[in-house]
């Protein structure tokens, strides 16, 4: 069961907040994020939920980073699969490297860079120290992260927020009833420096093809079931 921001819940002080997040996520994206699934086999929402972030970013080419053994555990990145979520397959430079040392040392680079519209990166673990160098690097490129983290992450990092993902119905699809319609994703604001007000909250987003970004779903209509709480920490 899904529910979007419980607005009329806040405080005057939390609807600004509110505000000021929702107009985040529908424009380009900036900072440092962490994206885990909930479970391993939401790893595809976590992938899907790190191109709609990266959507918001309509200038220069994607670096998606990934070691050796993402691609032996998950597979390898499609083409296809990333054309169906409306992505250009033709802006995205794929680096895949032997070891995660290795991949750390190309996220760093890359994310010291002004020629790349967003970083993409699988990683295993990234703690603090990695993190917070990402950060500074950001201050003086403005080239936007994007960590798709494991599972099992936990614990405190320098990244602006941490979402928390798993796989949702996809959206009516007002041509075919019976086919599948945009891809959504039920996420929790697991931590924010951002938004610390609102970590613990979960969302129902999905992907918005006009223009193409990750928007939060349109208020349920009056007693909607209600969502689950989750504790989390601001980071």
């Amino acid at each position: 069961m899904f529910k979007d921001l419980p607005l009329k819940r806040l405080s005057p002080r939390m609807e600004g907040e509110a505000a000021r997040l929702e107009d985040r996520l529908g424009a380009p994206l900036l900072g440092v994020h962490e994206i885990a699934p909930a479970a391993f086999s939401d790893m595809p929402a976590a992938l899907g939920l790190a191109v709609g972030f990266a959507h918001t970013r309509p200038q220069g080419g994607w670096l998606w980073v990934r070691s050796r053994k993402q691609r032996l555990d998950l597979g390898r990145i499609s083409a296809r699969g990333l054309a169906a979520l409306g992505a250009d397959p033709g802006r995205v430079m794929l680096v895949e490297t032997r070891t995660a040392t290795e991949a750390l040392r190309a996220i760093d680079e890359a994310a010291r860079s002004r020629a790349i519209g967003a970083v993409i990166a699988e990683l295993d673990t990234a703690d603090f120290t990695f993190t917070r160098r990402l950060s500074l690097a950001h201050e003086t490129s403005a080239t936007p992260v994007i960590l798709v983290r494991s599972w099992r992450t936990e614990g405190a990092t320098a990244a602006h927020n941490r979402w928390r993902v798993s796989a949702a119905p996809s959206a009516p699809n007002r041509l075919d009833p019976r086919a599948p319609g945009r891809a959504r994703w039920q996420v929790t604001l697991e931590r924010s420096r951002e938004f610390p007000q609102r970590a613990g909250e979960t969302f129902l987003m999905e992907m918005d093809d006009a223009p193409l970004r990750v928007r939060l779903v349109p208020a349920l209509a009056d007693g909607a079931p209600e969502t689950r709480p989750h504790h989390a920490l601001a980071g």
